[in-house]
């Protein structure tokens, strides 16, 4: 009897320890169908947050796109300036040597028709000397001097 009830002790304990085992299996499936469930939601989430991204993202590259479209568009404008200041730069240059040789001749001119305004003064004067005359000389009151700046 003893034996039996050893037994019998031993098989309440087992079954114990069964219902038990039964129990934490069943918190176990509980717990892993709550984990579960929270790893869906985040998947859910993170998913809709990488949409969300993935949406921005493609705003951006349009932005990109418009951004890059103007740059190269602004790139070609300053080239073509660029073109234009140094057309510009040439003709500069050229009309400064246009001026140059205006200049050039309005001397040579102004100098020619000094030596005939001194060609004719000692043709009509024949005893006067004008060697020492130069166009920078002028008449006032009928007397040479020097001309003075700003005359």
């Amino acid at each position: 009897m003893e034996i039996q009830a050893d037994f019998y002790v031993w098989e309440v304990s087992l079954q114990v320890q069964v219902t038990d085992l039964q129990d934490m299996a069943e918190a176990s499936e509980e717990l892993q169908k709550d984990l579960e469930d929270q790893c869906y939601g985040q998947v859910e989430r993170m998913e809709e947050e990488m949409a969300t991204k993935v949406k921005a993202l493609g705003l951006l590259q349009v932005d990109h796109d418009k951004l890059q479209t103007e740059v190269n568009g602004l790139q070609v404008e300053k080239e073509a300036l660029e073109k234009q200041v140094a057309s510009g730069d040439s003709t500069i240059k050229e009309l400064e040597k246009v001026r140059k040789e205006l200049i050039d001749d309005m001397a040579d001119t102004f100098e020619e028709g000094f030596k005939e305004a001194l060609a004719q003064a000692a043709c009509e004067n024949p005893g006067i000397n004008v060697s020492n005359y130069d166009p920078c000389n002028h008449i006032v009151d009928g007397k040479v001097g020097p001309l003075g700046l700003g005359e």
